[in-house]
């Protein structure tokens, strides 16, 4: 069931405002909901996981449901299922909770600034039951910030809770992988995405185009945040056609796909300048992310298609290359797909 909380503090878009806040309210990825559930019932949650997956798959939810199922002050002991009225749920939904910390390690991923967030883990909690500690982008975790942290996750604290969220878990060390318990978050199908929709779509009495729902959440891939954001964009231009939501959410048109084909062809040709050609005239309509994904199915099938080891080991680094998605958009979102594309040809001229 989806709730709509606003918050005091955040941008309450429609993609934080319906944010589950217990583990009943989220849809899919049900074996990791149903392990975090009974260990907030049972008091007895592990103090390190490792949650994986692509971006918008929930991951950064989970551990506020974690912070949230430790520390409410309803109960006596952690629950699956907190009030979200008291004080230190109401902190930590407002993000200005003392004890729970949300790290963007991407800014604060040194060694330094690792070294001061354990310097103070010993220390009580100031006035919840436990520390949480939740490191976004965790793969951008330095060398010498994951040896700090061997130590103190695998030791841990008894009051001290440690989620590390990363959609790039393989550029973590084993060493630290292995200290940690696993969780992968799985994009969720597209008949629960337009459940999502629908349900949000109905809340908010938006005059709704059923066939536009199917369409993003078909285009969404899977990916819940993705599927709201762009309801709200349709919503807001109000145009409540496959057309117009073509146009904002960037669906793949034929002459996308031979532009597409052709980018690609032409960067395993060798040929960056041609890439960038073509590339330039689409990306006024088609943002850097669409490409990426694009020339991803591509390359996959000519992996599938790779007559020999070395030709397979080609396609295999260009896909290392693309495996990182584009969030920046307008020129910095161009800058990385150029990059990517120089590289890709650097593959190619050497093999």
């Amino acid at each position: 069931m989806l709730v709509r909380r606003d918050s005091k503090t955040a941008a309450n878009d429609l993609n934080t405002v319906y944010r589950p806040c217990t583990t009943d309210e989220v849809l899919g990825n049900k074996t990791n909901m149903n392990i975090i559930k009974r260990g907030l019932d049972s008091t007895n949650l592990a103090h390190t996981f490792l949650f994986t997956g692509d971006a918008g798959c929930g991951k950064t939810s989970a551990a506020r449901i974690i912070a949230l199922g430790l520390n409410c002050m309803k109960y006596d002991t952690s629950s699956s299922n907190p009030c979200l009225k008291c004080i230190s749920c109401l902190s930590i939904l407002n993000h200005n909770s003392i004890d729970v910390m949300e790290i963007n390690v991407g800014q604060s991923g040194g060694k330094d600034a690792v070294d001061n967030i354990v310097r103070d883990l010993p220390s009580s909690p100031f006035n919840a039951r436990y520390k949480v500690a939740i490191f976004d982008e965790a793969h951008k975790l330095t060398s010498a910030a994951q040896d700090l942290l061997l130590k103190v996750i695998e030791d841990g604290y008894k009051h001290v809770y440690f989620i590390f969220c990363t959609n790039q878990p393989e550029k973590l060390t084993d060493t630290f992988i292995t200290r940690c318990n696993v969780m992968h978050f799985s994009r969720i199908s597209e008949n629960l995405i337009l459940s999502i929709l629908k349900n949000v779509a109905e809340f908010e009495g938006m005059n709704y185009n059923l066939d536009v729902l199917k369409n993003i959440a078909s285009e969404s891939r899977g990916i819940p945040r993705q599927a709201l954001v762009w309801l709200k964009q349709v919503n807001d231009d109000g145009n409540w056609t496959i057309d117009s939501s073509n146009s904002i959410i960037g669906a793949l048109s034929d002459e996308f796909e031979t532009n597409t084909v052709d980018i690609t062809k032409a960067l395993l040709e060798g040929k960056f300048k041609e890439a960038v050609v073509i590339y330039d005239k689409l990306k006024k309509e088609i943002q850097a992310e669409r490409i990426r994904i694009s020339i991803v199915a591509y390359i996959i099938g000519c992996l599938k298609r790779s007559k020999n080891f070395s030709e397979g080991k080609k396609f295999s680094d260009i896909l290392d290359i693309l495996s990182s998605p584009i969030f920046e958009q307008g020129k910095l979102g161009d800058y990385k797909l150029y990059n990517y594309f120089f590289k890709i040809v650097c593959i190619t001229k050497n093999k």
